[in-house]
């Protein structure tokens, strides 16, 4: 940078901010069109450093950063225009902070005279996410009589509890006019000669050092046994921290129930994939009551388990590194926040157990397979959801999506090769799932599956628009029920004869959308379905086409509630488990 390069002072300080980002080291902006963000644009996009992706759509462009964040691990800032630009990310705001993602919004504003007197697009930006961030504040704008570096302060700041909690934070940044390049430009030398040193360097400007703690080992642990009848939960967890939980659990003689989250396929081992069924079995699930429960984060995608661990009593340990409080069953529990790695050091191996209580589990697991299969041989959602997972290649990624089709997979717990699993379980909204599958694939830049729902891509059929821009293998898997089967679960709502039409009017929402049209419009590869075999092929197909593509897999409306719940019925009715 010049200093004695005259520019407009609003270019400056974005120039600046941005320069810092890339330090505390940030590479990737995402940013929606706008007037009023042109610093922090223009900054962008003249930085050699930047890696940058605009899209219209400020919803799916959040909900794209936020796959991006979530599978690179690594801050993803995203830039908007003022007023209502900055609500639509509001959803994606509220997944990052439930699920832990780290985002760097920096949302462009009015100058405060222009607030709550009617100007247009201008609206109160201050906290706008309420509590969701996990810090917010509005930088100080752009001029002469104070240094901008108590914005790189307030910026190293933010990070750093970012760094101490995973989640979004927010900076909003009010620029007044003029703040195009060309206009009101002016000597800053003197106004930027303090940051002399700094500019000079490769180093943040403002950095905090964090010194994690080794949490206490608990009293408890000495008391376990041989006789202990212990039961490990992984829930949503990186693919090492699984892999450490299970190696960890298997030295005990310990069962472990994974989530479909957990990335329990990555590890040869044998786990206890399928309890959500096995609980629907009361003489199982009264009969096979642990000690003690030893949980590796929150968020179970399975209901049944969930249920069945806030009903028994027993001494429950839950492990997270998120700071909110994990017990929406308010139960008696000992919680740890920390990674599940640095518990486990403070819990080393003990003596193993009998491993009867584990055998109780493996056994049962193995008694149900048959009727599992049996279960998998028709044409139906779930032998199509067992035959992505079977199709799947080491090394892709396979993304969940909200509603029926995670339960399908949770229920099943089919092997499968992939190396990532992904779903936005924070909220576990429909919103933007699509949108967070595309930021994914561009992360890992392999091959991605999404299987999503019709209402739930209906939800996000804009951001069909970011996955035709999308160069890495992702395939749209869509499970076309017409409307929303989840709801063909629910209770019944009125006299047997009114409930269907209930559910249909104001749950299910009966679609008839010409989804090959929604393809052609973004130029995207469609395939309709109707058979295992249609399928097989079309995803094979697929997977040679360098870019996104569309697989639409037609069932009739009510056919996987039904066979949902005929499973699990089966299931419940095993005497011998």
């Amino acid at each position: 940078m010049n200093k004695s390069n005259p520019k407009n002072i609003n270019i400056a300080w974005a120039e600046l901010l941005i320069e810092d980002c890339l330090r505390h080291g940030i590479r990737q902006f995402c940013i929606a069109p706008g007037s009023r963000s042109t610093p922090l644009t223009l900054a962008v996009a003249n930085h050699p450093g930047c890696q940058s992706l605009v899209h219209f759509d400020e919803r799916g462009l959040g909900f794209f950063a936020l796959g991006l964040a979530k599978a690179s691990r690594q801050t993803v800032a995203i830039i908007t225009t003022s007023g209502t630009a900055v609500a639509n990310l509001y959803p994606a705001v509220i997944e990052a902070r439930q699920t832990g993602v780290p985002l760097l919004i920096l949302s462009a504003d009015r100058p405060q005279e222009l607030l709550a007197v009617g100007a247009n697009q201008a609206i109160d930006q201050r906290r706008i996410f309420s509590d969701y961030p996990i810090y917010q504040a509005s930088l100080a704008e752009p001029n002469l009589a104070m240094s901008p570096s108590s914005m790189l302060t307030e910026l190293g700041q933010a990070l750093a509890m970012q760094q101490q909690t995973a989640g979004p934070v927010h900076l909003n940044c009010p620029y007044r006019e003029p703040f195009y390049p060309q206009q009101a430009r002016q000597d800053l030398s003197s106004h930027l000669a303090d940051l002399a040193v700094w500019h000079d360097s490769d180093q943040p400007y403002y950095q905090v050092v964090i010194s994690p703690q080794s949490p206490t080992c608990s009293a408890a642990w000495s008391s376990l046994d041989r006789n202990s009848k212990v039961l490990v939960v992984v829930g949503k967890q990186l693919p090492e921290q699984t892999q450490a939980i299970i190696a960890w659990a298997e030295q005990h003689h310990w069962p472990v129930v994974v989530d479909c989250q957990s990335h329990w396929q990555v590890v040869d081992s044998k786990v206890i994939t399928q309890a959500d069924l096995l609980l629907a079995n009361q003489h199982f699930a009264t009969a096979n009551q642990p000690d003690l429960v030893i949980q590796f984060g929150a968020h179970l995608v399975a209901k049944r388990l969930s249920q069945w661990l806030a009903k028994i009593s027993t001494q429950q340990w839950l492990i997270d590194p998120a700071q909110q409080r994990l017990n929406p069953k308010h139960q008696q529990q000992i919680r740890w926040q920390c990674q599940p790695s640095t518990w486990l050091k403070s819990h080393l191996a003990k003596q193993p157990s009998s491993g009867v209580y584990l055998e109780r589990w493996l056994q049962a697991q193995q008694q149900i397979q048959p009727i599992v299969q049996q279960h998998l041989q028709d044409y139906s959602e779930l032998s199509i959801s067992a035959q992505i997972s079977a199709l799947q290649a080491p090394g892709s990624s396979l993304f969940m999506g909200n509603s029926m089709v995670i339960r399908i997979f949770e229920l099943l717990g089919q092997s499968c090769a992939a190396t990532n699993y992904f779903a936005n379980r924070g909220a576990s909204g429909i919103d933007g799932l699509l949108a967070t599958s595309v930021g994914i694939s561009q992360a890992l830049a392999g091959s991605t599956s999404l299987v999503i729902g019709d209402t739930s891509l209906l939800h996000d059929l804009n951001s069909l628009a970011l996955a035709s821009r999308n160069q890495h293998k992702l395939v749209i898997i869509l499970l076309n029920n017409q409307g929303g089967e989840i709801f063909s679960l629910l209770p019944e709502l009125a006299e047997p004869e009114q409930h269907q039409q209930l559910a249909e009017d104001y749950y299910q929402l009966p679609q008839q959308t010409n989804f090959a049209a929604a393809a052609q419009l973004f130029n995207l590869p469609f395939h309709r379905v109707s058979s295992k075999q249609q399928f097989e092929q079309a995803f094979k197909q697929a997977q040679q086409h360098q870019g996104a593509s569309l697989i639409e897999v037609c069932f009739s409306a009510g056919d996987a509630s039904r066979r949902y719940q005929a499973l699990l019925s089966e299931v419940s009715q095993q005497h011998a488990l």
